[in-house]
């Protein structure tokens, strides 16, 4: 492979802001740096650079052909910090489940410390709902779960529990009706309107939500279309309570007997993924950010 340094030399030239600061970062001195640019000069037959006044600035060409090895130079570099990475034992990828139901601001910025700390690292992550995130434990497809269902046959870490309440938009009859500020909607109440329900997306789809005694039901995949249809006044549903601060056109629905659900975050994980550096640590932010909630 030719050496490519020269060229990092000359975009390095233009990027500090001349010789002097661009041998400071390279650790080389500004005759070096000036004669590898002369150097590159040569073998590429054309002006690179010249002197506008007393600054060294690219010449067009110069400018269309570093504009051609900055993505080279970029892939060149993250190649080698993913073959030093891999050297060390880090893992190149991350595959993670977890339930659409645990709200991600919860937890966001554990994605964001894991990335900075192993950038090589890709995070495959799996949205999932009820039994959907056992079953790919129990395939091998993830190494780690977290959502509200156990998984057969492995340790499981109880990290907090999450609050589901009833709600609807603030249009809803079961909102607007009379005295349903006061507290006086009923089960009886709720079985006469439209519930909205996330699907299992186990393949068996064999586990089981919340309250399901509504006569009218829509059905779907992901929790952000169940939220659209419920902002839009098509039914009600159970959502996180900490869900709600974020979808102000939502309103839990004042119950006369307590109907609430609450359900134990559980974080699994397999003996492969937590012997690996990044997924060690992701298992340390994780339990980090629950037991500070706590």
């Amino acid at each position: 492979m030719d050496d490519l340094r020269p060229w990092r030399w000359l975009i390095g030239v233009i990027d500090y802001g001349g010789l002097q600061a661009a041998a400071d970062h390279f650790h080389r001195t500004p005759s070096t740096l000036s004669h590898a640019i002369k150097q590159l000069e040569s073998q590429v037959g054309l002006p690179l650079v010249a002197y506008q006044g007393r600054r060294l600035i690219l010449t067009e060409i110069g400018q269309l052909l570093t504009c051609r090895m900055r993505p080279v130079l970029r892939d060149l570099d993250g190649a080698q910090a993913l073959a030093t990475q891999l050297a060390q034992g880090v893992e190149p990828v991350l595959c993670v489940a977890i339930d659409q139901i645990i709200p991600l601001a919860l937890i966001a910025d554990v994605f964001s410390i894991v990335s900075e700390s192993y950038p090589q690292t890709r995070i495959e992550l799996f949205e999932t709902i009820l039994g959907g995130g056992p079953a790919m434990m129990l395939e091998g497809t993830v190494g780690l779960y977290l959502g509200t269902q156990m998984v057969t046959g492995m340790p499981t870490i109880a990290l907090d529990r999450l609050r589901l309440v009833p709600c609807a938009a603030r249009t809803h009859p079961l909102v607007t009706q009379a005295g349903a500020e006061a507290g006086q909607v009923t089960e009886a109440d709720l079985r006469r309107y439209r519930q909205i329900v996330i699907r299992d997306s186990a393949p068996s789809r064999l586990a089981n939500g919340s309250w399901l005694s509504a006569e009218q039901r829509f059905t779907v995949d992901h929790l952000h279309t169940a939220i659209d249809l419920i902002e839009s006044g098509l039914g009600f549903a159970w959502l996180p309570e900490t869900l709600l601060s974020s979808h102000p056109d939502l309103s839990i629905l004042q119950m006369a007997d307590t109907v609430a659900d609450e359900a134990d975050i559980h974080l699994v994980f397999d003996a492969g993924f937590a012997s690996g550096l990044a997924g060690a640590r992701l298992i340390d932010e994780i339990r980090a950010r629950f037991d500070t909630r706590a």
